[in-house]
């Protein structure tokens, strides 16, 4: 036992002599090189830095010599109105008394288009309720028996709005999924 305590003692003395050497503790470390190796590592910023440069001065160029074309230059448009053609009049003999012009009433009216079929209903959203429901059709919010439009709002349910016409015809709104 006293060679054990003896090697423990021996360890513990050469572990306080190397202690109170200075930098006796530290790893050591490679020396740094200097060369070729540090220069690698500015190679790829320096390539982007030059690539973005690159990329300004053609995006610059672009800008700059773009052409512009003038507005007096450019053909004007006219915006045609459909005429309908007259036959041609034949030579009146100069003896021969001018006819009479036609009454306004006498010419055929303008033809009547059609007015367009007043834009479909859409639902926006519903508010489904134990107390009560209500729904946004058209930017309105409207409850069952409102008027919207000529439609009459006849039912409410989760996903769909049943309106009616006062000739009795419906329309069932659903939400777009």
């Amino acid at each position: 036992m006293s060679r054990i305590n003896d090697a423990l003692k021996r360890a513990q003395r050469a572990q306080r002599q190397n202690l109170s050497l200075p930098g006796a503790n530290m790893p050591r470390r490679p020396p740094v090189q200097s060369g070729p190796g540090n220069a690698i590592g500015w190679i790829l910023p320096g390539v982007i830095g030059f690539l973005i440069v690159a990329a300004c001065l053609f995006i610059g160029m672009a800008l700059f010599t773009r052409t512009v074309t003038k507005a007096a230059s450019r053909p004007k448009l006219v915006a045609a109105q459909p005429v309908a053609s007259a036959p041609a009049a034949a030579p009146v003999p100069a003896s021969a008394p001018a006819p009479a012009a036609t009454p306004p009433s006498a010419l055929p009216p303008p033809p009547q288009t059609p007015a367009p079929p007043p834009p479909e209903p859409k639902l926006q959203g519903i508010v489904y309720a134990a107390t009560g429901a209500w729904a946004i059709v058209d930017g309105q919010t409207v409850h069952v028996g409102d008027r919207l439009g000529d439609f009459r709002v006849k039912e409410i349910s989760p996903r769909n709005v049943t309106l009616e016409k006062a000739d009795g015809s419906q329309k069932k709104l659903g939400l777009d999924k």
